[in-house]
């Protein structure tokens, strides 16, 4: 019941594994390798990391306690077959072809060792291509007969080339291909996925301030620009307010300018203008210098206005030529 459960389970979770996982977790299984020839006789060898010694019988059989042992047949007693079905679930596909081996093939299924690896049929989805291998057991009963003697007992037969070779069940024939994978291909897959977990968090945070990184670094021609902008605004509030204090001392010579302009009558105007210290000095020409002053008398931001110098006629234009100097109020 258990072992049902298992590989169940494994074909499962094989089934979302990639492809190249898969793949790769059927590379060549370390354990006690058996090889037999044509003449029944056996060679015995033990594979650790790809690499095979020969061992003693004696000695695979103290091994064969705590590793897989693997039986490889000559390469005449593996067959193989496609065989193109319909496509059927993959619980069913099993079922389906224990039926069909006794049609395809000169043996039943309860006659051979036999695995099965399906792929969909090109162009038709409704269809579906198995590649069925398969060897005969009275084939390899000779070799399984004299192990058994050693006290060695196979839990699989190794077919196909070395470096990606097909495992076939030899306690339970009906098993599915998920359910063939070896424990040290399953430790393999159990710590990719717990490496996954332990440097995924790490991983994220790494890209995260790695993305962070880079967006502050193309924010920084911004953040000078907006730097520079800022001191400009420093340096031009520090000066405005220079400004301020200046007109306040001198007074606003626009405005000042502005007064004047408004009293003073058409028929006069200004070659000089002066404003300093809140005192302004006017020069100019006007049909009538002595009313300029009661005109400047009668604006409040202007005071004490007064002849700075004698007016003076000149005959040529008939007009007074003359100096005012007045104060500005604050």
């Amino acid at each position: 019941m258990l072992a049902s459960f298992v590989a169940w389970w494994i074909t499962r979770i094989t089934e979302l594994l990639p492809r190249s996982w898969i793949n790769a977790a059927a590379g060549p299984s370390d354990g006690v390798v058996v090889d037999t020839d044509c003449n029944h006789s056996v060679t015995v060898s033990i594979r650790r990391g790809g690499r095979q010694e020969p061992v003693t019988l004696g000695a695979a059989a103290r091994l064969a306690a705590r590793m897989p042992v693997l039986l490889r047949p000559p390469p005449e007693q593996v067959l193989e077959k496609l065989q193109v079905v319909p496509a059927v679930p993959r619980r069913d596909l099993d079922q389906l072809l224990r039926h069909e081996l006794a049609r395809i093939t000169p043996f039943s299924a309860a006659d051979l060792f036999w695995r099965w690896d399906s792929r969909p049929k090109t162009g038709d989805r409704s269809r579906m291509t198995v590649a069925l291998t398969m060897v005969p057991k009275i084939a390899v009963a000779p070799a399984l007969g004299l192990l058994a003697e050693a006290g060695i007992r196979p839990s699989f037969i190794e077919a196909g080339p070395t470096q990606r070779p097909r495992l076939l069940s030899i306690e339970d024939a009906t098993t599915q291909p998920g359910s063939l994978l070896t424990l040290r291909s399953l430790g393999r897959i159990c710590a990719g996925f717990a490496l996954v977990a332990v440097v995924l968090p790490f991983a994220l945070q790494e890209l995260a301030l790695h993305a962070t990184n880079n967006a502050i670094d193309a924010l920084q021609p911004q953040i000078r620009q907006v730097e520079a902008l800022r001191r400009g605004l420093t340096a031009n509030d520090a000066g405005q307010a220079l400004l301020e204090r200046e007109t306040q001392r001198t007074g606003d010579v626009l405005q000042v300018l502005a007064t004047v302009t408004r009293i003073l009558p058409d028929d006069t105007y200004l070659t000089e203008f002066s404003l300093r210290d809140r005192q302004i000095v006017l020069s100019g020409r006007s049909a009538a210098a002595a009313r300029l002053i009661t005109g400047l008398s009668t604006d409040p931001t202007i005071r004490d206005a007064a002849f700075a110098a004698p007016v003076t006629r000149t005959a040529a234009a008939a007009a007074d030529v003359f100096s005012i100097r007045a104060d500005v109020a604050q």
